[in-house]
């Protein structure tokens, strides 16, 4: 692995430790990503800035490395089969938001493949295995994990753009009350009821609830069997 030395000045002497791409991805996460120019991750690591150039090219190639190393330090559930079949692709679903909205200026790292993942397929195959065992064909069983994963990836996706919104003082809320004061009275009824009832999309709740829409909608389409007791969209306020 390739290695940066410290630049140890008024610093204790000895031989300098060596630093690497796990340090140098832990020291972007801290800085935070959006905020981590390559002077705060040479200044943050205790190197100089030129030692830094040594190990990576630029600001771009620092994002497309932390970016790898984040997916490869952090894998998707597995079915154990100690589960059912719905708790798991839920589960796999929340994993595919939570670690895409984790930091996002890697999203688009990884949505534009600049970010690779070598166990990516490894895991498509096990995946597609356990969806067979439930007696799906292998074209539905490519269907059902596109299905979850398109609804997870875009739920990324989405969440990203509310916090460029957000960031930028413009969140949700803000941008709905403004279109509706901008409206007549008796225009949008449903949306006022949303902005009145403080329905939310981007929260983690909202996103539950579209899965589970999902899950029950494949439950009914192939047939499985039911998918263990959770709030049901439809038992919730409407």
């Amino acid at each position: 692995m390739p290695t940066v030395r410290v630049d140890h000045r008024g610093a204790r002497r000895g031989r300098p430790r060596r630093i690497g791409t796990d340090a140098i991805t832990r020291a972007v996460l801290e800085i935070g990503p959006q905020d981590a120019t390559m002077r705060r991750v040479a200044e943050h690591l205790g190197v100089s800035l030129p030692g830094l150039y040594h190990h990576v090219k630029n600001h771009d190639e620092l994002l497309k490395l932390v970016a790898s190393q984040s997916l490869r330090s952090a894998s998707p559930p597995r079915f154990d089969g100690n589960r059912d079949w719905a708790q798991w692709l839920r589960d796999y679903a929340t994993f595919i938001r939570s670690a895409l909205s984790a930091e996002p200026a890697l999203l688009e790292k990884f949505i534009s493949g600049a970010a690779e993942y070598d166990g990516e397929l490894d895991y498509v195959g096990h995946a597609l295995e356990a969806l067979r065992a439930q007696g799906l064909s292998p074209r539905d069983c490519l269907d059902v994990y596109s299905a979850v994963t398109d609804v997870a990836m875009g739920a990324a996706s989405e969440a990203h753009r509310e916090y460029v919104h957000a960031r930028q003082g413009n969140p949700w809320r803000a941008r709905l009350f403004a279109a509706l004061n901008r409206s007549d009275a008796g225009e949008h009824s449903t949306l006022r009821a949303i902005a009145e009832a403080g329905l939310d999309p981007f929260t983690e709740h909202a996103f539950e609830r579209r899965v589970e829409l999902l899950i029950e909608g494949i439950a009914i389409r192939y047939q499985l069997p039911a998918p263990t007791s959770v709030t049901s969209p439809s038992e919730e306020g409407r």
